[in-house]
C-alpha cells in the first residue's frame, strides 16, 4: 500500500502555480469544520476562542496538502495563522512570474486546435480563472469573440451562422455558445456514425446472438427430471430399467443372479437370487449390420481380366479371356505413345489407307471400355 496521503484537494508545489485554487480550497474546507477564523486576522466583534486543537486542524489540513519541500521549509510553524501569513507572503507575488506565460497562453488559444469542444471549454475557463487571479480578468465577450474568430477553415459558414445569433442578442454568454456548439457536435457525430456503419445500399447485419430465444437457453435434457448430464440405464428415474426403479426391492424386477431361493418382500413376492416377481426384461435386439463386401476397396480393377469385383487373386477368368485383354491393354498403351509422338513430331499426312488399317486392328481386339 502506499504511503501518500489521502488528500481532499490538489496539493500546493513549491512554484506556486496553483496556490489561488489551493487557497480556495483551504478556506472552503475549514468552513466546513467550523474553524475559518482561526486563519484570519484577529476580530473583537467575532466571537471565537482558538484553542490548541483548532490549530492542529488547521496545520495538518494545510501541511497534508503541501509539496514535500514546502512541509520540511515550515515544519517548525505549529499556529495555523503564522502558517498561512508565510505561505501568503510568499506567493502573494506570483502573478508576477504566471502573467507573461498566461498571456501567450491566452493569444495561441485557439478552437480548431482542440479535438472536442469539451477540452477547448476546459482550457479557456482554465486561463480565464488565472488570468483573473493575476488582475487581469477576461470578459464574456471576449471569450465568445475568441471562440468564433479560431473556428476552423471547414466550418466558415458555422461560425457566421453563430455570430448572427450573437449579434441578435440571442446568445449573450460563453457557457450559452458552448452548450449550442457541444449539441450540433453531437449530432454530426450521430451522423458520421451512421453513415460509416456499413456500405450504402446494404442491410444491418443482426448481433451474433439475435436469433437466441428470448426465454434464455433451454434446457440440454428437458426430460432427465432435473438431473444433471445425459440420462443413462442407471440414472434415469422412475422407469423401468433403472436400479432404482420401486420402493423396497433393488431394481425393476428383483431378479438378480442365479438359483430359486428368494427373500419374501413387502408384498407377499419374493427378493433376491432368481426369486423375483417381474418377469425378465425383454432385451432389445440390435439391427443387423450390413454384411461387408468382400475384397476391400473396389475402386480398383483386376489387372488380369480388368474386372471391378474382385482383385487378381480371386480372378477365375479363362486364359483366353485374360490374353483378350492383355493385348486391349497393349493396343491402348500403342495408341497412347503414337499420340506423344505425333504431338513431338511436325506435320503429319494421313490417308484412307491408314484409317481402314486402324479399323481392322480394332476388330480383332475385344471391347472392354
Amino acid at each position: 500500500m502506499s504511503n501518500e496521503p489521502r488528500l481532499d484537494f490538489p496539493m500546493l508545489d513549491s512554484t506556486g502555480s496553483e496556490y489561488h485554487s489551493w487557497v480556495t480550497d483551504v478556506e472552503n474546507h475549514l468552513t466546513s469544520k467550523g474553524i475559518l477564523p482561526i486563519i484570519q486576522a484577529p476580530n473583537p466583534d467575532l466571537v471565537f476562542i482558538p484553542t490548541l486543537a483548532k490549530h492542529a486542524q488547521a496545520v495538518i489540513l494545510m501541511r497534508r496538502h503541501m509539496d514535500k519541500a514546502l512541509r520540511l521549509e515550515y515544519m517548525s510553524i505549529k499556529n495555523a495563522r503564522e502558517l498561512w501569513v508565510a505561505l501568503e507572503e510568499r506567493f502573494d507575488n506570483v502573478q508576477d512570474s504566471l502573467l507573461p506565460d498566461l498571456k501567450v497562453q491566452w493569444n495561441n488559444l485557439r478552437f480548431a486546435d482542440f479535438k472536442s469542444v469539451a477540452e477547448y471549454n476546459s482550457e479557456a475557463l482554465r486561463i480565464q480563472s488565472m488570468l483573473r487571479f493575476c488582475g487581469q480578468p477576461v470578459t464574456e465577450q471576449e471569450l465568445i469573440e475568441k471562440t468564433l474568430s479560431t473556428f476552423p477553415v471547414s466550418a466558415i459558414v458555422v461560425s457566421k451562422q453563430y455570430r448572427t445569433e450573437v449579434n441578435a442578442g440571442r446568445i449573450t454568454r460563453f457557457h450559452q455558445l458552448i452548450n449550442v456548439i457541444s449539441v450540433a457536435e453531437k449530432h454530426d457525430n450521430i451522423l458520421v456514425r451512421n453513415y460509416n456503419s456499413r456500405p450504402i445500399g446494404t442491410k444491418s447485419v443482426h448481433e451474433a446472438n439475435y436469433n437466441a430465444p428470448k426465454g434464455g437457453r433451454k434446457e440440454r435434457y428437458p426430460k432427465n427430471g432435473g438431473y444433471e448430464g445425459r440420462m443413462g440405464p442407471y440414472n434415469r428415474p422412475n422407469q423401468e430399467g433403472n436400479r432404482k426403479f420401486g420402493v423396497d426391492t433393488r431394481g425393476g424386477n428383483a431378479t438378480r443372479g442365479r438359483g430359486g431361493r428368494g427373500i419374501p418382500s413387502r408384498n407377499g413376492g419374493s427378493m433376491g437370487r432368481g426369486g423375483g416377481t417381474n418377469p425378465p426384461r425383454e432385451r432389445q435386439q440390435r439391427a443387423q449390420r450390413a454384411p461387408q463386401l468382400k475384397g476391400g476397396n473396389h475402386n480398383d480393377e483386376c489387372h488380369r481380366c480388368g474386372s471391378i469385383e474382385h482383385w487378381f487373386k480371386q480372378c477365375k477368368a479363362s486364359e483366353e479371356l485374360a490374353a483378350r485383354y492383355r493385348a486391349y491393354r497393349d493396343l491402348r498403351e500403342q495408341e497412347v505413345y503414337l499420340a506423344e509422338e505425333e504431338e513431338d513430331g511436325g506435320d503429319v499426312n494421313l490417308t484412307i489407307e491408314d484409317f481402314k488399317a486402324e479399323d481392322e486392328v480394332h476388330k480383332d481386339a475385344a471391347d472392354f471400355d
